[in-house]
């Protein structure tokens, strides 16, 4: 990357950009999202007296942080993301102050942001707070640039998730029991899941739960789940080998469904974890299974984006109530190649039955509607 300062224009892959001279020896470069997420930079070639503005129509995914700006910082690249809103037309769930203040206290329980607590400013009506992250070496900006932006989502949402009242706890990321009880649980069934047991200290070959749902064919799919506290190293050869153990044996050995007095075979295995796959935990496990040439269907949802359920409409009876729910559940996935990412999203409409009984309102039955599936955005047909 050159600058020529006589025509104010920055050459950079064999092309000229036009640049801005802001009067104070420095150089503003104003770059459309989509061309700047194609380009590849090196931290040792990056200009000193140059910054890059760009700005994101959806706020990254965020409706927030609607522009992004990087500069050369102490021998990295420094990327921040920018909230500048207005007061006057926040239409969001919670007051836009409130959220903001919130999400600076879940950002700086994280390493992976830096968190400035002097760009806060909510006393005006344009209320502003940034978080940024460091780059060095040779990297896409398009992959860090979705790669950070995912996970800024995910704080969003743990803050919305505080306002609600509904919060991460630090235990979980521990104490894996609790993780299992309060989060893995609930959400299963949430997600109409059947058979759903908690296997957790029973031998069960790798299986802290199994689970069951029926297919459009009228038939069932059997899952297990593998949970672990905390972080997913792959530097630690004693982790991987240990997943890899007891997947093998999940798919090895079948599980008895008391239920049904029957055994099964599970189809899909997951690894749930309350932190976060590190240095390369993902592609490891994967080299090895396909070195085994053992895998059968492998999913891994790197983040959540967004898992809403609502209540649409609702029909009240003497001892029963009709109500007709739906959901959407958008998350980013690898592909079996564990590298290439797709963001999938998930829509189902439901009919539920309530009946009330002396110990309360119980969920009688719950047929689905119907719902889309998306994959990138487009329709996926299967």
């Amino acid at each position: 990357m050159e600058i020529d300062k006589e025509n104010d224009l920055l050459i950079f892959n064999a092309k000229e950009f036009e640049i801005e001279d802001t009067g104070n020896g420095l150089f503003r470069w104003e770059v459309d999202i989509q061309e700047l997420m194609l380009f590849n930079f090196s931290t040792k070639d990056f200009p000193d007296n140059i910054f890059v503005q760009s700005h994101s129509s959806d706020g990254f995914g965020t409706f927030l942080f609607h522009e992004i700006e990087f500069y050369k910082s102490s021998d990295k690249i420094e990327v921040v993301f920018q909230c500048r809103q207005p007061n006057k037309y926040w239409e969001g769930k919670y007051g836009l102050s409130t959220l903001l203040v919130t999400l600076g206290d879940v950002v700086k329980d994280y390493n992976d942001f830096q968190f400035d607590p002097k760009s806060l400013s909510i006393d005006d009506d344009w209320k502003n707070i940034e978080f940024s992250f460091l780059l060095d070496g040779d990297f896409s900006f398009g992959e860090k640039l979705n790669e950070y932006s995912a996970l800024l989502i995910q704080l969003v949402k743990r803050a919305e998730l505080i306002l609600s009242g509904a919060y991460w706890r630090k235990e979980y990321e521990t104490y894996e029991k609790l993780f299992c009880t309060e989060i893995i649980f609930p959400l299963l069934r949430k997600m109409d899941f059947v058979d759903i047991r908690f296997n957790h200290g029973v031998r069960e070959y790798g299986k802290d739960f199994t689970f069951s749902e029926l297919t459009k064919f009228g038939n069932l799919r059997h899952f297990a789940i593998q949970t672990k506290a905390g972080n997913l190293k792959g530097s630690v050869n004693a982790q991987i080998d240990e997943i890899i153990g007891q997947l093998n044996d999940a798919f090895a050995m079948p599980y008895y469904e008391v239920s049904a007095n029957e055994t099964r075979n599970i189809s899909t295995f997951i690894i749930a974890i309350s932190g976060h796959f590190t240095e390369n935990a993902k592609d490891k496990i994967i080299q090895k299974k396909q070195q085994e040439n053992t895998i059968r269907d492998w999913a891994i949802i790197d983040t959540t984006l967004k898992d809403e359920y609502k209540l649409d409409s609702i029909k009240s009876f003497d001892d029963r109530v009709i109500a007709f729910t739906s959901q959407r559940w958008e998350r980013i996935m690898f592909q079996r190649d564990g590298k290439t990412k797709d963001t999938v999203l998930t829509t189902q409409n439901h009919l539920e039955t309530w009946k009330k009984t002396s110990k309360g309102w119980l969920n009688y039955d719950v047929t689905e509607l119907g719902g889309e599936l998306y994959i990138n955005g487009k329709t996926y047909k299967q």
